[in-house]
């Protein structure tokens, strides 16, 4: 009886709202109404402070460990129908090197340039991560590892393919309406000049 004397109240409260505010009425006897239905009988929780910190840490590293495994899983099978000789490195970087470069090596602390494209292992490439031309310091931390890593291995006008897991990639933010956090990526990349330090 209750639930059916709100209703009503709710449907004539509606109408009132509807006829004096128009649609501003209607958006808000139904946030009204929703909040009368769904206020009933709430699951109990469990408030953040009283979980055992423990207990979140052991369940954080097991779902690292899970994607990690999915991850892995996606490029190994993406290495295999490549086929094609891939160097692994002990970060767990996968590469293989396209066009041989003539030039010198990049150091940690040299300037680069560089050029770029990628795409999910699993994807198309998106236009804004398409041919993109960038100079870094090398030694900065704001450089996906992955991609540090890869510009330390090549040569000036030098091209490789690099295909890194979500951890030396863009990780669990992405990149995005290109990369879905979790994903790992294929790098095309190109080192076109190194500048050395002074």
């Amino acid at each position: 009886t209750l639930i059916l004397m709100e209703g009503r109240m709710s449907r004539r409260f509606c109408g009132i709202l509807v006829s004096t505010m128009k649609m501003k009425g209607a958006i808000f006897c139904a946030l009204l109404f929703s909040l009368l239905v769904g206020c009933s009988d709430p699951a109990p929780q469990i408030p953040y402070n009283k979980v055992k910190k423990e207990n979140m840490s052991d369940n954080l590293l097991e779902m690292n460990k899970v994607f990690a495994q999915i991850e892995d899983s996606l490029i190994n099978d993406y290495v295999v129908k490549l086929n094609v000789d891939v160097t692994t490195s002990k970060s767990g970087l996968r590469y293989y090197i396209t066009q041989k470069g003539t030039g010198k090596k990049a150091s940690d602390k040299d300037k680069v340039t560089y050029r770029y494209s990628v795409r999910p292992i699993d994807g198309d490439s998106c236009e804004k991560l398409t041919n993109v031309v960038k100079t870094v310091q090398l030694d900065r931390t704001d450089i996906e590892k992955g991609f540090r890593e890869a510009l330390s291995l090549l040569s000036v006008n030098e091209t490789g393919q690099f295909i890194m897991s979500s951890y030396l990639g863009y990780g669990v933010v992405g990149v995005p309406n290109c990369i879905q956090p979790w994903t790992p990526v294929v790098c095309e990349i190109t080192l076109l000049e190194v500048e050395e330090s002074k």
